[in-house]
């Protein structure tokens, strides 16, 4: 990360550490605005906010709810760049993505930061949000006439319906690309093969999967 990046992230910290959510939010969006930072740049900062305020939640310094602020100002600064993410889509490459969680999965912010950035990359991209069940993820696939699906989760314990979900979809969908990504995935991937797997980093270049 750029110094103006950690210099970006330590100030947000800051301000939502003060409760200055309408200070943080206008602070990400002039930095777009004014080309400090990329849209996906300013996710990855994002990202790694909320890292860090979990892994200060897990050291037992910080409370329940002072994550969840922190989660809902990150969540007002990615829907305050929606009109941003449309002026800048990327030049339209035809292809269509489908972007959700699993039942029961409530976390969906990642997902939902994942769908700016195939918008900037070129793609259609509907996002479902949160405890889609498996049939409904399919009625939307067929609707939307998508190419590809992305499944997130966020902790260890929903990879086994992750995995679930990937088959069953391979199995109807046959033509239908189905990749998983999220935090569960973060440290290791342990039964999924490197194909099957997304990061935000690899978004640019998706389309050349599609082949």
């Amino acid at each position: 990360m750029s110094h103006t990046a950690d210099a970006l992230r330590a100030e947000l910290i800051s301000r939502i550490g003060h409760r200055d959510r309408e200070g943080a939010v206008a602070m990400a969006l002039e930095a777009v605005r004014t080309g400090t930072l990329a849209i996906p740049a300013l996710y990855d900062l994002l990202a790694d906010l909320l890292a860090e305020v979990g892994a200060s939640w897990s050291r037992g310094e910080t409370e329940v709810w002072q994550e969840h602020y922190a989660t809902a100002v990150v969540r007002t600064i990615v829907e305050a760049c929606q009109p941003l993410v449309t002026e800048r889509a990327g030049e339209p490459n035809g292809l269509t993505v489908v972007l959700a969680t699993p039942a029961e999965e409530y976390h969906d912010l990642g997902v939902r930061m994942l769908a700016d950035r195939f918008v900037l990359a070129g793609w259609s991209a509907h996002l479902l949000g949160a405890n889609v069940p498996l049939e409904e993820l399919a009625r939307a696939a067929d609707a939307l006439m998508a190419d590809a699906v992305i499944l997130s989760a966020y902790t260890h314990f929903h990879r086994t319906t992750l995995r679930h979900y990937v088959d069953a979809l391979r199995e109807t969908h046959p033509r239908l690309r189905v990749w998983v990504g999220g935090a569960a995935f973060a440290i290791e991937h342990d039964g999924w093969s490197e194909d099957e797997i997304v990061t935000p980093a690899d978004v640019p270049t998706l389309h050349e999967r599609m082949v």
